[in-house]
């Protein structure tokens, strides 16, 4: 589908549906079965779009933000809000490789805090983890095991937005060892600031030499996100140059014998980095839709930032491993 040439009818109508989607009231659904409702022929438009009323109220509840609800109409166009906040319609770049889960297999586990698992033919296909830093304080994790976590990214450092330093997360050991201890398999993650690729080798470098003493056997990630400050130092970096810094990131892990992997949201998989140089690293995709959507592959899928834990006071986020690192 052509996403500018209807981007206004879908948002005109997400719009008006939001009244009820999103603030609390209730979508009326349709009085008759309009599932083969379609105009005349006469009356279709060349190359035109054709939704039922059904589509769009199932689409409108099964959606968390008019964003999500309009994605649902593209399949082959990738719907994001860009660093102002407009809305962007990209197309489906044909030549990367593509992602191929069916979220008709997302089950629900936990309607009060939201768990999903992915679950085919009767079999759970994805695995539960988690990923935590200090913010989520002392974990204790025989009761995190318990409750099903088999991961946990652990973040393990960042460097600093203005100075540039190197930072140890300060609960980085502790949640190693309480992890590991428990039979939860672990991973780690440093949020870059990296402005050259010397700064990502340097990077690279110091989360191998505190990972070297543990069992780390899910990826080591690269976390790759908007800064908090506006006059962080990796303002103005362009794609070629924050991809740049990826690269050298993951192949000085993937030369030590680990997993690299990037984490992002769809704005910076989209508008940041190049994809096409990117394709032989796993990735972590952030979405937070009931049924997330972004068309290329990726491995692990972060979809709550609330979710719930045993052992883990407040909230914590949820991911899904669609790959078990953890096998030889």
């Amino acid at each position: 589908m052509n996403g500018r040439k209807y981007i206004a009818g879908i948002l005109a109508a997400a719009g008006v549906l939001s009244m009820g989607m999103f603030s609390g009231c209730t979508i009326q659904p349709p009085e008759e079965d309009p599932a083969d409702a379609k105009p005349p022929a006469s009356e279709e438009p060349v190359d035109g779009l054709t939704v039922t009323q059904e589509e769009i109220y199932r689409y409108a509840t099964e959606s968390n933000t008019v964003w999500e609800f309009t994605q649902r109409f593209f399949t082959d166009t990738i719907v994001y809000k860009d660093r102002n906040g407009d809305y962007v319609f990209a197309p489906v770049d044909p030549d990367l490789p593509k992602s191929d889960y069916n979220w008709d297999n997302l089950v629900e586990l936990d309607t009060t805090h939201r768990e999903v698992a992915y679950v085919q033919g009767g079999k759970t296909l994805s695995i539960k983890g988690i990923d935590i830093s200090r913010y989520q304080k002392t974990v204790d994790w025989e009761k995190a095991a318990a409750d099903g976590v088999e991961y946990a990214i652990i973040r393990l450092g960042y460097r600093g937005y203005d100075k540039g330093g190197l930072v140890m997360d300060e609960l980085y050991e502790e949640n190693v060892r309480g992890a590991l201890d428990n039979g939860v398999a672990v991973g780690v993650y440093f949020v870059t600031q990296a402005i050259s690729v010397e700064e990502a080798i340097e990077e690279a470098e110091f989360v191998l030499e505190n990972i070297k003493d543990y069992d780390i056997t899910w990826p080591v990630v690269l976390d790759l996100e908007d800064p908090a400050s506006l006059t962080a130092r990796t303002v103005g970096l362009t794609k070629q140059e924050q991809t740049d810094i990826t690269v050298a990131f993951c192949e000085t892990v993937r030369e030590a014998g680990y997993t690299p992997m990037l984490y992002c949201n769809i704005r910076w998989y989209m508008e940041e980095l190049d994809l096409t140089r990117l394709t032989e690293y796993d990735k972590w995709f952030a979405q937070y839709f009931n049924r997330p959507f972004f068309p290329y592959e990726y491995q692990m899928w972060q979809y709550t930032n609330n979710g719930r834990v045993d052992g883990i006071t407040g909230p914590v986020d949820l991911n899904l491993s669609f790959v078990d690192y953890g096998q030889d």
